[in-house]
């Protein structure tokens, strides 16, 4: 199941290079705020490709959560007409996807 999380974590890496560039290559350019809350999330999803690299027990809820969030954020700029929202919604929504096939393949091990 190797292949299966390498290929979650591309996605999960573009999108996440692409909210880190997001505040450098916008015009007209958006608020200070917005670059923060685009930038921490492009961090945790570098934080969260790691974690799956390294299949630690929280890779797959983090990768989950920041997946999640860029989609809800590239719906919400799909419909304020942002550049760019098309390809983060079809980014995400890859991501979020490849996750839970992840988490979906990953064997649950009882301690008794």
């Amino acid at each position: 199941m190797k292949f299966l999380r390498i290929l979650a974590i591309i996605p999960l890496a573009l999108v996440s290079l692409m909210n880190v560039g997001y505040p450098l290559g916008t015009d007209p350019k958006p608020g200070v705020a917005v670059d923060i809350v685009v930038l921490v999330l492009g961090a945790a999803g570098f934080v969260a490709a790691f974690g799956l690299a390294r299949n630690t027990t929280w890779g797959i809820p983090a990768a989950l959560a920041v997946a999640g969030a860029n989609l809800v954020a590239a719906i919400i700029a799909l419909l304020g007409d942002s550049e760019g929202a098309t390809i983060g919604l079809v980014v995400s929504a890859l991501a979020i996807v490849l996750a839970f096939a992840v988490s979906s393949t990953r064997r649950k091990v009882s301690l008794a």
